[in-house]
């Protein structure tokens, strides 16, 4: 029997076994996280879809395909939270393999190709979401695996790439409906290769171009026998934004008035309201820069300063264009959804980042090639610590311990009955213990901040269990409020008021 040769061995076969090794590791102590906010809905369109079909599942929630694969992954015997993560896990896989095979494309070095793969797995600002449920991971890999086939397509102008392309991201856009416009958007990178004739660039354009159309409709075809509307999904889709798309361009003037007042002053506001909308639309631009650096994080960003510094950051013309056209895309596409919501979210930035991060092994290859040999053992010594503090900020949490919600849960499911054994109704503005008390239909819709109205409506020896914060700590004060519960449990501790768990008692 051959012996294994493990340095001949795929870098990317060491990296997705990481990845997955790491992902198991980190769901082995769930009291180290909780769930994010967004993962109940996606949780409850599953439980939907399990109990009454598809239809259901996307007539509760518009792009409901990632909730439709954790109710479909469920089915081989595991919860549907342990079902999202699994598959989460294996995105993240898909992810590393993909970001290192993009990194093979440019360069062969073993060096830059093994510290990709470290890069990839301790990126912080990427892994910090290996706990969460959320669609974007599907994402992320899914585009960056479609990247690396169209690399593969320029070059060699071979079929199955193209094909591999065009399917990569349709199954994005089944995730995320941005997808799409990197659909659209890349193949035009295809005209500006020049190791090619014009002819040629020109031939592989319109093959692409036309995979994506015969595929798109073949799709809408198979969509459309299987009882979805894609066209439907879409209008509903464009809808939710609707009233954010009306208040941008015709705003009311009574709130035009007020802002101007807070932004201006009583005085002022008079004579600058007419630049209210370019003072929105710079500070606007503002929170978009600060979410594209924010997503790269302060220790890539470093890696990058560097390479600029030392005129490194080069890239092959044949690889930069398509990245720099994702990037684009990925910029447009926040800023029109900074401009109609007027917030944005760090990870809607991410594929930006990490076409940026795609530059950083060779930049770290370079720093421990460029020293002599006499500091080139202080070189590995500075990057070794580099990449564990990476891997430190990526994985281990510096926040408050989440463990007095489960405490919480545990107290309702077990003490929660009033003197006559009855179980009570259950009030919260928390999501997990609502979802995991199993007292609480509509986990999905939580609201953060209860109302008086919430509390006061709820029968005598109701639990009402508040994840405290200035606004219900406000709330409990008002003498109505405080007249109508009873303080039960405190948690974590009475000098730490993290949760409390009261009692409505009888005006």
């Amino acid at each position: 029997m051959t012996a294994v040769n493990w340095r001949q061995l795929d870098i990317r076969l060491y990296a997705v076994v990481a990845s997955l090794v790491i992902s198991g590791i980190i769901l082995l102590f769930p009291y180290a996280y909780t769930p994010n906010d967004d993962a109940y809905t996606y949780i409850r369109t599953a439980d939907i879809f399990l109990n009454e079909g598809l239809a259901a599942a996307f007539e509760h929630y518009t792009w409901a395909s990632y909730s439709v694969l954790i109710g479909l992954t469920s089915k081989l015997g595991i919860g549907l939270f342990p079902a999202a993560h699994l598959i989460n896990a294996l995105f993240y896989a898909l992810l590393v393999f993909a970001f290192v095979s993009i990194v093979m494309e440019m360069h062969t070095s073993r060096l830059i190709l093994a510290l990709s793969a470290v890069v990839i797995l301790v990126y912080p600002q990427l892994n910090e979401y290996r706990t969460y449920v959320i669609r974007d991971i599907g994402f992320w890999a899914l585009s960056l695996l479609a990247l690396w086939l169209f690399l593969l397509f320029a070059r060699t102008g071979m079929l199955q790439y193209a094909v591999g392309f065009c399917g990569a991201l349709l199954l994005a856009m089944s995730l995320r409906p941005e997808a799409m416009f990197y659909l659209l958007v890349t193949p035009v990178a295809l005209l500006l290769d020049q190791r090619f004739e014009r002819q040629e660039q020109q031939r592989r354009f319109f093959l692409l171009a036309s995979l994506i159309i015969g595929i798109g409709l073949l799709a809408l075809i198979v969509l459309a026998l299987a009882g979805a509307n894609v066209i439907t999904l879409l209008t509903e889709f464009v809808s939710v934004y609707k009233p954010f798309l009306s208040n941008t361009f015709t705003p009311d003037p009574v709130q035009a008035d007020a802002v101007g007042k807070v932004l201006f002053g009583e005085y002022a506001a008079d004579l600058s309201r007419e630049y209210i909308a370019i003072f929105m639309a710079a500070g606007l631009l503002s929170i978009l820069l600060a979410n594209l650096f924010n997503s790269i994080g302060g220790p890539l960003l470093w890696v990058l300063v560097y390479g600029a510094i030392q005129s490194q950051l080069r890239i092959s013309r044949a690889a930069a264009i398509p990245i720099l056209f994702y990037m684009l895309t990925n910029a447009i596409v926040l800023l029109g959804f900074l401009f109609v919501t007027r917030y944005l979210s760090g990870r809607y930035a991410l594929l930006f980042s990490l076409m940026l991060a795609l530059l950083v092994p060779q930049l770290l290859a370079y720093y421990l090639q460029n020293k002599a040999e006499a500091k080139r053992r202080t070189a590995v010594v500075v990057l070794s610590i580099f990449l564990s503090y990476c891997a430190f900020d990526a994985y281990i949490s510096f926040g408050y311990s989440k463990r007095y919600l489960y405490d919480a849960i545990d107290w309702v499911a077990q003490d929660g009955a009033d003197d006559n054994g009855t179980i009570p109704t259950l009030v919260t503005n928390n999501h997990a213990v609502a979802y995991f008390s199993g007292r609480v239909e509509d986990y999905d819709k939580i609201k953060r901040n209860l109302t008086a109205t919430d509390i006061l409506q709820v029968a005598p020896g109701a639990l009402v269990v508040i994840e405290t914060n200035f606004a219900m700590t406000q709330l409990l004060a008002t003498p109505a409020i405080a007249a109508a519960l009873e303080r039960v449990v405190t948690l974590p501790s009475a000098e730490d008021e993290q949760l409390l768990i009261l009692r409505r008692i009888a005006p």
